[in-house]
């Protein structure tokens, strides 16, 4: 079963030069809404190391998402989690 669904991703927020917890460096969080049919709305963060350049940090940060979304697909594509189950992976998505 292959699982695919629409989805709008919004940018709610950007904070520039944070820190970020477990890291001494300098981190800009982007935090992104993402919202689906079935699905229940939810806020994704990604942290971008301070070293991408400014202009860079919105395209850095869809990539990441992008693979991390990718990587929930490929994981629940397989039958191997229950319905419910993938639920609570998609809720826990952020954490």
């Amino acid at each position: 079963m292959k699982t695919f669904f629409d989805a709008k991703i919004e940018i709610i927020e950007i904070n520039k030069y944070q820190e970020r917890p477990g890291f001494s460096d300098k981190y800009h969080l982007v935090k992104f809404l993402l919202q689906s049919t079935g699905i229940n709305s939810f806020e994704v963060n990604i942290w971008v190391h301070s070293n991408y350049p400014e202009a860079e940090i919105i395209k850095v940060a869809r990539t990441f998402l992008n693979r991390r979304l990718q990587d929930f697909v490929e994981l629940t594509s397989e039958d191997i989690y229950t319905p419910d189950e993938v639920d609570a992976l998609w809720q826990s998505f952020n954490n």
